[in-house]
């Protein structure tokens, strides 16, 4: 079990890079004496900055000596230099330097020097439950074959803990106020959950679905688990029968809603009785399937 992390303000290599004002343009032309000058700047700015310490200094003049390519990739990607520095600039402001590296190298590279700042943020950032950062996690996570395997595992473990919470909350819930996963209402969290899908990570979806199901026939017109039930289908599954399960879910809600406007109290009843039989039945042929 991995704990959501506070955020530490300590600076990475990249806002420390940043943070002096250094054309990256020309970080594949940095000489001896220009890395000279920038580690005497570097000197200066920690007198009056705590947010810089020694070991992030002396790791940004190891780069700029010996992984500039790896360096000037970071920070030429709008993904990863936005994550790493927390601002939110267009693709458009930053240039095409047609680089050439290696998966592994950046793997390297991260593992070497961004490792616990990636961890640490993505950990932050997930715990703030938004649809905006969730989609920023979202946006990182196509960059995952640049991330060590290890990354890639903690990761997984802090979206999955997620998931867990949002099961045990609603199996023991006896109120309205679901403000503490109100995240599990948003497509961006299950296109998260999607790039880590497995059939563990099916049975959890199994899980979350039925109790949502049960939360719904309590009260149909719930905004939020009419919402929790529309963002379901975006979760790409292992198992392909689940990802039908899911959209089909969506769909027959949404016909329902749409039937509602001109039918009585009665036949709403009815349509929410069709609602979760069709659904119990889908996870039933899928639990099958599973087993075979």
């Amino acid at each position: 079990m991995f704990v959501f992390q506070k955020l530490v303000l300590r600076m990475n290599i990249i806002e420390l890079f940043d943070e002096l004002k250094i054309d990256k343009s020309n970080i594949l032309l940095f000489s001896t004496e220009d890395i000279k000058r920038v580690e005497k700047q570097v000197n200066a700015e920690k007198r009056i900055n705590t947010e810089i310490d020694s070991k992030t200094s002396e790791n940004l003049i190891t780069v700029l000596k010996e992984y500039k390519e790896e360096l000037l990739f970071v920070m030429s990607n709008h993904i990863l230099f936005n994550f790493f520095t927390h601002n939110n600039f267009s693709k458009n402001d930053f240039s095409n330097y047609n680089l050439t590296v290696s998966d592994e190298k950046i793997k390297g590279f991260i593992s070497l020097f961004l490792a616990d700042d990636l961890i640490s943020f993505f950990s932050f950032k997930l715990s703030k439950n938004t649809y905006d950062n969730l989609q920023e996690l979202n946006l990182l996570l196509d960059l995952k074959s640049y991330f060590p395997e290890e990354i890639i595992y903690k990761m997984a473990s802090l979206v999955f803990s997620k998931l867990d919470f949002a099961v045990s909350q609603l199996s023991v819930s006896t109120t309205s106020d679901f403000s503490n996963i109100g995240y599990i209402k948003y497509s961006t969290f299950y296109d998260l959950l999607s790039h880590f899908a497995t059939v563990e990570l099916d049975r959890k979806m199994d899980n979350l679905l039925l109790l949502v199901v049960r939360s719904y026939k309590k009260n149909p017109s719930n905004i939020f688990f009419i919402s929790v039930i529309k963002s379901m289908a975006f979760y790409n599954a292992f198992n392909e029968k689940m990802t039908k399960t899911l959209v089909n879910n969506k769909d027959l809600l949404l016909a329902s809603i749409k039937d509602n406007e001109n039918e009585n109290d009665s036949e709403k009843v009815y349509r929410v009785i069709q609602i979760v039989l069709v659904v119990i039945f889908l996870l039933v042929v899928l639990n099958k399937s599973a087993c075979h």
